[in-house]
């Protein structure tokens, strides 16, 4: 070795030496010492933080127990959720608002299709309850070795069928992995509105110009289903205004029914009073466009045993008397059947002899029994599931800005509120079907809002007529016509096509409802007459009704009433009377030729009952 030349002073500073495989030749190239010189390349250079992904990367997040998994309406446990991250993730804290994907694992497949399918589609519903202008959920099963991937959407839910993890391993991966890697479109999240830290944006179409509102984050109302409409409301205001004074709201409707947009014009064309004025509006998708590409031969056949919850669909096959013998008996009334056939039969109804059931005092002084003296519309069957060719019913996703905004009508601050807002409502519905010729359809707590009528003119006002109709245009042919059980007249119930009067006994149900039991504030009664409105089939909650509509069964509701209710009793009483007269001791049902008939004195009832309680 040659020395270093004398007075050249050794360095300090150059560049380290580093080892790394490549110098490996030929027959150098075994395992062990490979794997050495592997070893020398990454042994400082070797990171491992789950910090160091990227903010907006998803990743699975298992949940152990239920309280990890907040926002919904009750505890449930996913067992495997997709979702973004967002700074430091956290492994036991997640809300059903930020899940993008599900997954139910099972370590046998021995439970079934429909068992796992109807847990999954448990998840599902809160999932879209929380992001209610989602359009659609993706979600897996893995029971023992099988997967199946799932979409649900309003139409209903698809897969193409489980496989077996073991025997395609390359498809299981892509799968997991795919859920992701995909993005806010692919995940079917709501990418048209426009976010801004808190702040919410939505661009609609008025009168061939673009118009840019801001929402409120958390919606006014939504609807809690799947195969549904899926409506929610959101308070709006023009961007730099103080007042969130408009309504956006979301729906998906069938393609076979005439937009809402269309109805609210020609409303306003007829000068009708007390519904809501079209602001702008816009179609965002469609089921077809979502399920574009894919054949849908016939449904799934799932094999179950009928039950008195899940058989709806037993409501349409009998649509007559719904009471035995003995449940009439019981109740002291006898129901008159009210098919098209029975009342083809007497068109024209007289005075017959007065009831002989028992009633209380307060009864017989407050709530006259009316015999019926006036001519009858003819009733026509129809179907609340009509049938259809088609695959699956092509829904429309649709956005809708409305002015003025209000206050649901279960948010009334006193008794007076409420019946001045529940009687305007009523000469709106009046107004909309007298000068508009349009029937509304679904009247429910949902779609009556407070306003303010030194604004307005109305105390209360009518919203959402995406099942709205005009009179004399035929059917449809829409698959659904879903509303809200607990206040659907009882002749719907039993499919007998909608009339303006089955409308008006919808109100007399929000008034029942708002007092027995939204009167209660959070604390809602445990046990209430109220819950076979909802719990039942159609033909059951129809039961239900008519049980209650009778002297003695209706007192009973009114006994649920809070006492700061007790001064709205008697208007009940008299609403009763009204809606349900008596024909040959019977309650009757049917529907007047004559509008005025029922409108003039119902209103009237509200007038007196509101004066009643100015006075004091």
């Amino acid at each position: 070795m040659t020395p270093t030349a004398p007075g050249v002073p050794p360095t300090f500073d150059s560049t380290q030496i580093a080892h790394t495989s490549a110098s490996q030749q030929d027959s150098e190239q075994t395992r062990q010492l490979v794997e050495a010189r592997v070893f020398e390349e990454i042994r400082s250079c070797t990171y491992q933080d789950d910090e160091l992904l990227l903010k907006e990367q998803r990743r699975y997040y298992t949940i152990n127990i239920p309280k990890e998994l907040t926002g919904g309406e009750a505890r449930q446990q996913v067992n495997l959720i997709v979702k973004r991250k967002s700074g430091k993730p956290s492994d036991t804290d997640h809300d059903w608002g930020d899940i993008e994907v599900i997954g139910e694992l099972k370590a046998s497949n021995n439970d079934g299709v429909k068992r796992t399918l109807v847990q999954l589609a448990r998840y599902a519903r809160d999932v879209l309850t929380c992001q209610p202008t989602r359009q659609y959920l993706h979600a897996f099963t893995i029971c023992g070795p099988f997967m199946t991937a799932w979409v649900f959407d309003r139409s209903g839910c698809y897969s193409p069928g489980p496989f077996n993890i073991h025997e395609q391993p390359e498809r299981f991966i892509q799968v997991i992995a795919g859920y992701t890697m995909m993005n806010e479109e692919d995940l079917g999240l709501d990418t048209f509105t426009e976010r801004d830290g808190n702040h919410r944006f939505i661009y609609v179409a008025q009168e061939g110009t673009e118009m840019k509102l801001q929402m409120k984050p958390q919606p006014l109302t939504r609807q809690r289903a799947i195969v549904c409409r899926g409506t929610s409301c959101y308070l709006t205001k023009v961007p730099y205004s103080e007042d969130w004074d408009h309504i956006t709201k979301f729906s998906w409707t069938s393609d076979r029914r005439k937009p809402e947009a269309d109805l609210l014009r020609l409303a306003n064309q007829r000068e009708v009073k007390g519904i809501a004025r079209l602001v702008g509006h816009q179609s965002i998708t469609s089921i077809k466009e979502m399920r574009s590409g894919m054949t849908f031969i016939k449904p799934y056949s799932f094999h179950v045993t009928p039950s008195a919850v899940s058989s709806f669909s037993q409501s349409f096959s009998q649509p007559h008397s719904v009471l035995s013998g003995s449940f009439s008996k019981h109740h002291g009334l006898t129901i008159i059947e009210s098919s098209a056939e029975h009342l083809k039969k007497r068109k024209s109804v007289h005075a017959g002899p007065k009831s002989k059931r028992s009633k209380s005092n307060s009864q017989q002084s407050s709530a006259p029994q009316n015999e019926v003296t006036y001519d009858v519309k003819e009733a026509q069957g129809a179907s609340l599931l009509a049938p259809s060719d088609s695959a699956y019913d092509n829904r429309i996703f649709r956005c809708l800005v409305i002015f003025p905004a209000g206050r649901p009508i279960h948010n009334y601050k006193s008794p007076l509120e409420l019946l001045e807002a529940l009687r305007d409502a009523v000469k709106a519905h009046r107004s909309l079907y007298s000068k508009g010729n349009i029937l509304h359809r679904d009247i429910s707590e949902n779609n009556i809002i407070i306003t303010d009528s030194k604004k307005t003119g109305f105390a209360g006002m009518l919203i959402d007529m995406d099942l709205a109709k005009e009179l004399g245009t035929g059917r449809s042919g829409a698959r659904y016509r879903t509303g809200t059980m607990e206040f659907m007249a009882i002749e719907v119930l039993l499919n007998i096509d909608h009339t303006y009067r089955h409308d008006l006994e919808s109100f007399f149900y929000v008034l029942i409802w708002q007092c027995a039991l939204r009167g209660w504030g959070k604390e809602w009664p445990k046990r209430s007459l109220l819950t076979n409105w909802y719990t039942n089939s159609y033909r059951g909650i129809a039961t239900a009704k008519l049980g209650v509509v009778g002297a003695n069964g209706f007192e009973l509701i009114l006994e649920e009433f809070p006492p700061k209710f007790d001064s709205i009793k008697p208007l009940c009483r008299e609403l009763r009377g009204i809606l349900f007269p008596v024909r040959e001791s019977d309650i009757f049902t049917g529907t007047p030729k004559d509008p005025e008939i029922l409108y003039g004195p119902i209103i009237k009832a509200f007038d007196k009952a509101i004066d009643n309680i100015k006075v004091g």
